[in-house]
């Protein structure tokens, strides 16, 4: 049970990077406004989005898809082999804090094993548990995607 719920905030974790790692920077114009001046805003150039952001993305996108499947009590997809460079990926600069991604990371990636070795009635828990993996960690790290991450869980019967 503890790997179950290491293994879920890990990918909490590695949700909470990608979300973080896709912000956009915007600078105001040095107008002073007075009565009939504007502001013109300026926006800068879009920082590239980091190997990890994307593979979190997908991540998401796994997990949508994963849970109507798993609802339906239909087959997983072919396993998301992709994933497994969660832990090599290049994060954007600042990010990732190594001391809290790393174990959030190995924790979902053992979870997400775990998920295509239960039994098709384990599946929801397991996948509730990776779900909670990936909450933990962006709960310590980048909290932005913890609104969709919540919603992404199952209920268990």
């Amino acid at each position: 049970m503890k790997a179950i719920h290491m293994a879920a905030l890990i990918g909490i974790a590695v949700l909470v990077v990608a979300a973080c790692s896709s912000r956009q920077k915007e600078t105001a114009g040095t107008a002073v406004p007075h009565h009939r001046e504007q502001i013109h805003i300026v926006q800068g150039e879009q920082p590239s989005t980091s190997e990890l952001a994307l593979l979190m993305r997908e991540m998401t996108a796994f997990a949508d898809s994963s849970r109507g499947l798993i609802a339906q009590g239909r087959e997983l997809p072919p396993f998301p082999e992709q994933f497994r460079k969660l832990m090599t990926a290049e994060a954007t600069p600042g990010m990732k804090d190594p001391k809290t991604f790393d174990p959030f990371a190995h924790a979902w990636l053992y979870h997400l094993d775990a998920l295509y070795k239960a039994p098709e009635a384990e599946r929801p828990g397991v996948f509730n548990t990776l779900v909670q993996t990936c909450a933990g960690c962006h709960t310590t790290m980048c909290p932005g995607p913890l609104v969709k991450i919540r919603k992404l869980g199952l209920p268990v019967h």
